[in-house]
């Protein structure tokens, strides 16, 4: 059970003679365990040196107690493993900034769950021009102040947000915010998984699921035909997604419907229950119904989903063509 602690076999052996048998001479110790005098000499001293043996003045070897001496076995034993976990770590970040993915020879790698906020707010953090979102629980971060600030040097967003994201609580604020500093966001229904592609180079995508509320492990995807799929996939799938953002719609569209009313159109249209959409507005369930109605006799509709036609036709919501 020593080993674990460091302890070698010899070492083991000796102390646990020396607790069942009490102080003794090194040769008495040989005796009793039938090994040569002069291991358990060499391993005498290293007990000594991990101050698990002191040496009597009549040249005898005695055991400190277990319960003392364990205690700074345990101690010493900690305090390697915190400088091997740090020796790991800055070999990690070598590993992760040489540039593997350029030799071609690691597409896919593995990122353990206890890694992957660490990795993939690195990815994030190393973007250069554009980053890519599909965006719905669980959750890495609800923090935005990486994305604003990379957003304030030029660096370019577009994510497509799930419709359980945007009904995630307080999301309709972090969401405006983003929108605000130049984000563009368009919300679908469900989204097919959860992935970042950062400067068409990099995505992180899960690679085991976790809980609601946190992700599980993730798979780091290099220059490769999958990570071409992703993107492909990214751009589909933002074609057929409806824009959170005012920009997208057209000028005429501006000049017939408010903010409210764009808001309002777009909650309705990704799909949001009527009550989802009256807790993001601020609203009661009949003003939100009451406004529906409003939109629908100004498009001159009796449904819904008519609605939606004619506010595509309309350019009340477009949808722009995919960017390469």
């Amino acid at each position: 059970m020593l080993e674990v602690l460091g302890l070698s076999d010899i070492e083991t052996r000796v102390y646990t003679e020396l607790i069942h048998g009490g102080a003794r001479s090194s040769g008495k110790v040989a005796a009793a365990l039938g090994v040569p005098a002069e291991e358990v000499v060499a391993a005498l001293r290293r007990l000594i040196v991990r101050s698990l043996v002191v040496a009597e003045k009549d040249g005898r070897f005695e055991a400190l107690p277990p319960d003392v001496a364990g205690e700074v076995l345990v101690r010493h034993r900690m305090q390697e493993l915190a400088v091997a976990q740090a020796e790991l770590a800055r070999l990690a970040e070598e590993y992760h900034s040489t540039g593997h993915q350029e030799r071609g020879k690691v597409p896919v790698e593995y990122t353990p769950e206890s890694a992957v906020a660490r990795r993939a707010d690195q990815i994030r953090r190393d973007a250069r021009r554009e980053v890519l979102y599909f965006d719905t629980p669980p959750y890495w971060s609800v923090d935005n102040d990486v994305q604003l600030q990379q957003q304030s040097t030029g660096v370019s967003y577009r994510t497509v947000y799930d419709r359980q994201a945007v009904t995630y609580p307080g999301a309709m604020a972090r969401i405006d915010q983003c929108v605000e500093a130049g984000e563009q966001a368009r919300v679908t229904a469900r989204l097919p998984m959860k992935v970042m592609i950062v400067d068409r180079e990099v995505a992180v995508l899960p690679a085991l699921w976790g809980d609601v509320t946190f992700p599980g492990a993730s798979a780091i995807i290099r220059p490769s035909p999958l990570l071409d799929g992703l993107i492909e996939l990214f751009e589909r799938v933002w074609a057929d997604s409806v824009p959170l953002d005012r920009a997208s719609v057209s000028t005429e569209a501006r000049a017939e419907l408010d903010v409210d009313d764009t808001r309002l159109l777009t909650l309705l249209l990704s799909g949001l229950t009527d009550e989802a959409v009256a807790r993001h507005l601020g609203v009661g369930r009949r003003t939100v119904l009451r406004r529906a109605r409003g939109l629908m006799n100004r498009a001159g509709v009796a449904t819904r989903m008519q609605l939606g036609w004619y506010a595509a036709q309309r350019g009340w919501v477009r949808v722009a063509e995919t960017q390469g």
